[in-house]
């Protein structure tokens, strides 16, 4: 027991050192950091007693760290083949620390320093491992700085196409709220802009990245933005300005102490003078920007401070300065332009290898492919009889299966044609049905009707006063009869031919013909339509008058009910009819025999629609369902 409590305390032990050990290194680091631009020498001194802490603690992130930003100095100083080694000397602590975020920085800050020197065949292979971890980890924020960094490398070999390109693919992917590299992606798509003469697009780029960059409290950034706004001014010949921005940017570039931008600062300054013919105060900036390119070998700043220089004495019309300022101007161009060749040729020599490397592969791909087809071809010899008996069972099942499907094509086709020989049956029926109706209601209305009003008048005729008060009463009750009985036969009449839906459609006759019974039975008949307007043909609207007209009257006769419910329901291609009460309901055997129900029966299936019934204690539910798209045509 007291073993276990031992090793417990020594891990405790080790685990708070640890803890205390990687703080420290932290606090190193960021002391380091803030020394960069101040006092590089101290940076460095700092970043080496992080890494020598690391290892003692064995912090593989901190030596990765020390040792990374170790580099990143030494790149800021232009001492690139010192910075380089460090960056390698830090990739297998943070491929061992599975340091992701670390590793692809490193990646990425290789292929700045191989850009740096030239080595255009180094510099796309460590950015694109870099871009694949940060997308990997979905850091959007170092993905747009890789590029960023990407656009600078086209930028260095003139292609200004793609630097525009994932310029903008920079912008889309970093952050809304990392402000500084939002800042510097502005700035760079306003400088590539202005290669394109897109003058007013690369100012409002410009504007944008120094209002972002008055947020922060960053020099490098506010040098950038001055300088931005210097280049806009000189390339638009507004040199005053020019020369304004570029003077606000020196004590920027001043602290932070980067001796390539210094002296390219210092170089456009000279070169804005000079064009706004101040040549005493252009002299002084371009032989200082040209003793520090000599001291730093910048080839390129020696041979446009030497052009500029050339310029201003030959305006000064000192022949002898203008001409050894412009023979060294060629001299040294001579030597940029080697040295611009020799970057296409590293950068040609790389595709080059990349494309033997792809016909290698295609190669060994075609020989892979060459013994898999050997292989294939051994087995088709197999597969062969296999397939073509599977093809002659396909094709016997094929000529059954069309003979089953014609056969069963066939039955269909007949049972539509009996269907619809039945339809027309149904469909003559029901006419010669309605003809026979409208023909009784005929001689109901003309002829019944009519004798009955003419006995009516002539018992009107009498002289009632003469009557005696037992006659006058007889006299009374003959005329009431006859009134009601003429209201019987017209109501017989108007049921047997239903002429208000000729004139005012389904919905209105049966609206009236539930209000005409209210008056003659002692039922209370709710009538009620639902959804879109009823248009159908009238001979297809008789019919489903004449189905509601049956449930009624099977209520009225035998269901002994007080209440009854007749609802309309319409929607889209559906038409839903409800008839319930609250009444006894029907037996079986009048629901067999019934001449009504048969009746009914035999409209629904001329309608293609169907019947529900529900019969219980508290009444009958009848529920039709008519799809409209599957009425007869009439």
């Amino acid at each position: 027991m007291k073993q276990f409590l031992f090793i417990g305390l020594v891990l405790f032990f080790q685990s708070s050192f640890g803890q205390n050990d990687s703080t420290l290194i932290n606090t190193i680091l960021d002391k380091a950091y803030e020394q960069e631009s101040i006092n590089p020498n101290e940076a460095l001194s700092l970043y080496k007693k992080a890494y020598l802490k690391s290892k003692e603690s064995n912090y593989k992130i901190g030596v990765t760290k020390a040792l990374q930003y170790s580099g990143i100095v030494h790149s800021d100083l232009a001492n690139y083949d010192s910075a380089i080694y460090y960056y390698q000397l830090a990739l297998p602590y943070s491929l061992e620390a599975n340091y992701l975020k670390g590793t692809g920085g490193l990646y990425i800050n290789l292929g700045n320093a191989y850009q740096y020197k030239g080595e255009f065949n180094k510099v796309i292979d460590n950015y694109i491992k870099g871009i694949k971890i940060f997308e990997t980890i979905k850091d959007s924020s170092r993905l747009g700085m890789s590029y960023e960094n990407l656009a600078a490398f086209y930028n260095s070999i003139k292609n200004k196409e793609k630097e525009l390109e994932y310029l903008n693919r920079a912008l889309n992917i970093i952050p809304k709220n990392d402000k500084e590299r939002l800042a510097y992606a502005l700035g760079d798509l306003g400088l590539a802009n202005m290669k394109f003469k897109r003058f007013k697009i690369a100012y409002q780029y410009f504007t944008k990245a120094y209002s972002i960059t008055k947020t922060l409290n960053n020099t490098r950034l506010n040098y950038f933005s001055q300088r931005n706004f210097g280049t806009y001014y000189f390339e638009t010949k507004d040199y005053n300005k020019a020369i304004y921005h570029y003077q606000k940017a020196l004590p920027f570039i001043n602290d932070i102490n980067d001796s390539y931008y210094k002296n390219d600062l210092i170089l456009e300054l000279g070169t804005s003078y000079a064009f706004n013919k101040d040549y005493k105060t252009a002299i002084t900036y371009l032989q200082e920007a040209l003793k520090t390119a000599k001291a730093t070998d910048k080839i390129e700043i020696q041979t446009k401070a030497h052009l500029q220089l050339a310029k201003v004495f030959k305006m000064l019309n000192n022949t002898n300065k203008a001409y050894f300022h412009l023979k060294q101007n060629v001299q040294l161009n001579d030597s940029l332009l080697n040295e611009n060749h020799l970057k296409q040729i590293n950068l040609l020599e790389k595709q080059y290898q990349s494309e033997k490397k792809d016909k290698e592969l295609a190669e060994n791909k075609s020989v892979l492919e060459h013994n898999q087809l050997e292989l294939v071809k051994n087995k088709n010899n197999f597969i062969l009889a296999a397939v073509s008996g599977i093809i002659l069972l396909l094709i016997l099942f094929g000529l059954w299966l069309f003979y089953f499907q014609r056969q069963k094509l066939k039955n269909i086709e007949i049972s539509k044609l009996e269907q619809e020989r039945d339809i027309a049956k149904l469909q003559a029926l029901i006419e010669g049905e309605e003809k026979e109706r409208i023909r009784l209601a005929q001689d109901l209305h003309d002829g019944i009707n009519g004798d009955l009003s003419s006995i009516k008048f002539q018992l009107s005729s009498i002289d009632f006063n003469s009557l005696s008060t037992e006659n006058k009463t007889l006299f009374n009750k003959a005329i009431d009869m006859i009134d009601y009985s003429c209201d019987q036969v017209r109501n017989i009449s108007h049921n047997l031919s239903p002429t208000a839906i000729n004139d005012f459609g389904l919905l209105n006759s049966v609206k009236n013909y539930c209000s005409k019974l209210e008056q003659f039975h002692a039922i209370k008949i709710n009538f009620q339509h639902f959804g879109n307007d009823i248009k159908l043909s009238k001979n297809i609207e008789t019919v489903i008058y004449r189905i509601i007209q049956e449930l009624v009257n099977n209520i009225i006769k035998h269901a002994e009910a007080s209440e009854a419910l007749v609802q309309i329901n319409s929607h889209q291609d559906n038409l839903f009819i409800t008839v319930e009460d609250n009444g006894k309901g029907f037996h079986n055997s009048q629901k067999k025999s019934g001449i009504g129900l048969r009746n009914i029966a035999s409209r629904i299936a001329f309608l293609n629609a169907t019947l529900d019934e529900e019969h219980n204690p508290n009444g009958t539910t009848f529920t039709i369902n008519i799809d409209l798209k599957n009425i007869p045509k009439s």
